[in-house]
């Protein structure tokens, strides 16, 4: 049975978070349990060498220890008292199956019961059989594989990296047809393939996943790096979706970003990490979500002084990356949290 072709936010219903916001947990917590890549993909900062290396960012994983403390911490902050978050994701812009102890992770927060739905993303290549069946068997509710390219050539070009494609496309289809309760999504990052090359993308995968797309890529994703020369500029959303200037991120108030040595920072844009909000490893998750850091950079939003933040300033991510629109209640949010409802 062919694959339902939508974006993977269309594949939930979607609260107004309008109403919603503030949230005592965060709907999204996304931990880069692997910042490292063994791609170089154009659309990513990880192809920028210079900026890297300008910037002093440096790779690396998180330990098992530290991984298992957030989760611990998410459980005795948070679903002791009744609450889960939506989604525990296990990636950023990393390559999380580098991790050796991926799967233990996967397993420690599946039987720790602190998200609703566990979702990993990967480029597929580390995929081999025996990690495939190590994921589902670890309780995997959501799998994510980027189709970065539709050929060996492709790949080479937009990757930098040399894949058996063939060998690629029946790791896919080995995890598909042993996947279990596990939703299998793939998507094609469009930064500016031909109608036909993404009708070819289709016709390859359709049969192999339950989810299938062809994502925009926004070329202000990375912010002072030479990504945005590398792509073709979208006129719409990743999902297919008119673009809308917004005023207030719903990210902010949604999700919580933690990198690999658990350092919670402001956003997946903030790859340079200069918007801190906390550091996991001393502090609880849920004292930083609620923390006056986040709480200062949303009450900018709300306010209508987003441009007073210089990451925010040019980001697009903000329409691009997401369907929803709390602009229309930002002074409500605001009232909300004068009252100390939070």
């Amino acid at each position: 049975m062919p694959a339902i072709r939508q974006g993977k936010i269309y594949a939930r219903e979607r609260i107004n978070l309008g109403s919603a916001v503030p949230l005592e947990v965060p709907f999204s917590v996304q931990i880069d349990v692997c910042s490292a890549c063994n791609m170089k993909c154009k659309f990513c900062y990880h192809s920028d060498s210079e900026a890297i290396k300008r910037e002093g960012v440096k790779f690396g994983m998180m330990s098992y220890g530290l991984f298992c403390k957030i989760i611990d911490d998410m459980k005795t902050e948070w679903r002791s008292q009744g609450r889960k978050i939506k989604k525990l994701r296990l990636f950023k812009a990393g390559e999380s199956l580098l991790h050796p102890e991926i799967c233990a992770m996967v397993q420690y927060a599946k039987e720790s019961d602190v998200a609703e739905c566990i979702e990993l993303t990967t480029n597929g290549t580390l995929l081999s059989e025996s990690m495939s069946e190590s994921l589902i068997k670890a309780g995997l509710d959501i799998l994510n594989i980027s189709v970065n390219g539709i050929s060996r050539e492709q790949y080479r070009d937009v990757c930098q990296y040399d894949l058996d494609f063939e060998e690629f496309r029946k790791k896919i289809k080995f995890f598909y047809d042993r996947k279990q309760q596990c939703k299998l999504f793939l998507k094609y990052s469009d930064i500016g393939y031909t109608q036909e090359e993404r009708d070819s993308f289709y016709d390859m995968f359709e049969n192999c996943c339950d989810e299938i797309f062809v994502e925009t890529i926004s070329s202000t994703l990375w912010p002072d790096t030479n990504v945005e020369e590398k792509i073709a500029n979208a006129e719409k959303g990743t999902y297919g979706q008119e673009l809308k200037e917004k005023k207030v991120c719903p990210f902010l108030f949604t999700t919580m970003v933690i990198n690999d040595a658990g350092i919670a920072h402001l956003c997946c844009v903030d790859w340079k990490l200069h918007y801190i909000l906390g550091d996991l490893k001393k502090e609880k998750i849920s004292a930083v979500w609620a923390g006056e850091r986040l709480r200062t950079y949303q009450c900018k939003h709300l306010k209508g002084e987003k441009n007073s933040i210089k990451i925010c300033e040019k980001c697009e991510s903000l329409s691009a990356n997401t369907i929803d629109d709390i602009d229309d209640y930002a002074e409500a949010i605001l009232k909300r949290f004068g009252e100390g409802k939070i």
